[in-house]
């Protein structure tokens, strides 16, 4: 029985490398860009955070790859950004203020400590 092919999939993944590497994108964010295109074709939603995971243990923290240790440091900006708005809201409790609390003050020193990774 032969293998069915989903040429629609690989024809886009195909032009996606083909126009990262001729816009001159760096490997690592050519990499998250097929990764992320890998888990939507294939249903695991799981993919893409996984992958970029990775990346980020092995290039970014062991590494100091600047690309990936930029893109983390934007993602926990882009976060505490969030939650510093969630901080405002009085609709919270005491108590989940308090643990949003937490959660700024965790991003605050996870942004310190990329910064300097990153120096």
């Amino acid at each position: 029985m032969a293998e069915k092919k989903f040429y629609g999939a690989a024809q886009e993944l195909r032009t996606t490398l083909t126009n990262s590497i001729n816009a001159g994108k760096p490997p690592l964010e050519i990499v998250l860009e097929l990764a992320k295109l890998i888990g939507e074709v294939s249903g695991e939603d799981s993919y893409y955070p996984t992958t970029r995971e990775q990346i980020l243990s092995v290039y970014g923290l062991a590494l100091k790859d600047k690309f990936i240790l930029e893109d983390e440091l934007a993602e926990v900006r882009a976060r505490l950004e969030k939650i510093s708005a969630a901080y405002q809201n009085p609709d919270f409790t005491e108590e989940e203020h308090i643990r949003i609390g937490y959660a700024l003050e965790n991003h605050r020193k996870e942004i310190e400590r990329l910064e300097r990774l990153k120096a």
